[in-house]
C-alpha cells in the first residue's frame, strides 16, 4: 500500500476510534449507570456551556494543531495499533507547535474534548469513566509509543523527553 493511502488509512480508521467509537461506548456505559445512580456535575446551564467551549475549543486547537504538524514536520501519521502500522509512522521527531509544551498534544486534545462531551452529558459517571481510558492509555499505549520514538529518534528524543511534559501542557519542565 502506497504512503498517501496508508495515510488517509490511519485518519479514517483513528478518526473513527477518537471520534464516533469511543465516544459511543462512553455515551452507552453512561446512559446505562446513569439511570442507576445520576450526579450531575454542574447545574448552572450558563456556566456549564462556557466551560464546554473552552474544553471543546483547546482540545481541538491541540488535537487537530498535532494532527498537522505531524503530517508536515513530522511526514507521518500517528496511528499504529498493537505494533501494526496503519498509518506511516514519523519520519521525524516534532518538538515544535503544540508538541512544544507535551509530547502528546493528540491525547491531550482529546480529552479536554472527551471532557467536554462529559459536560454536555452533565454526568459525573462519564468524567470517571473518562479518567479510566485515559490513565489507561498513558500507563500502556504512550509507554509503547516511546519506546519507539527512543528506538527510532534515540538521542534527540531523550533530550526533547527531559524538557517537555508527557500530558499535561502546563506541567512544562524547565529548559536547561
Amino acid at each position: 500500500m502506497n504512503r498517501d493511502r496508508k495515510m488517509i488509512l490511519g485518519y479514517l480508521v483513528g478518526g473513527f476510534l477518537v471520534m464516533i467509537l469511543v465516544p459511543s461506548i462512553i455515551y452507552g456505559i453512561t446512559a446505562w449507570c446513569d439511570r442507576v445512580y445520576r450526579i450531575e456535575m454542574i447545574q448552572n446551564e450558563v456556566i456549564r456551556w462556557i466551560i464546554l467551549v473552552i474544553l471543546l475549543v483547546t482540545g481541538f486547537v491541540y488535537g487537530i494543531g498535532s494532527v498537522v504538524i505531524q503530517n508536515t514536520v513530522g511526514e507521518g501519521g500517528p496511528v499504529e495499533i498493537g505494533n501494526i502500522e496503519i498509518s506511516p509512522k514519523t519520519r521525524n521527531l516534532i518538538v515544535s507547535g503544540p508538541y512544544r509544551y507535551t509530547r502528546n498534544p493528540m491525547l491531550f486534545g482529546t480529552l479536554l474534548i472527551y471532557l467536554a462531551f462529559a459536560l454536555y452529558l452533565n454526568s459525573l459517571t462519564a468524567v470517571v469513566l473518562i479518567g479510566a481510558i485515559f490513565t489507561f492509555m498513558l500507563a500502556v499505549v504512550v509507554k509503547m509509543e516511546e519506546r519507539r520514538l527512543m528506538k527510532d529518534f534515540g538521542r534527540q528524543y531523550e533530550e526533547y523527553r527531559k524538557k517537555v511534559s508527557m500530558f499535561i501542557p502546563w506541567f512544562h519542565r524547565k529548559i536547561e
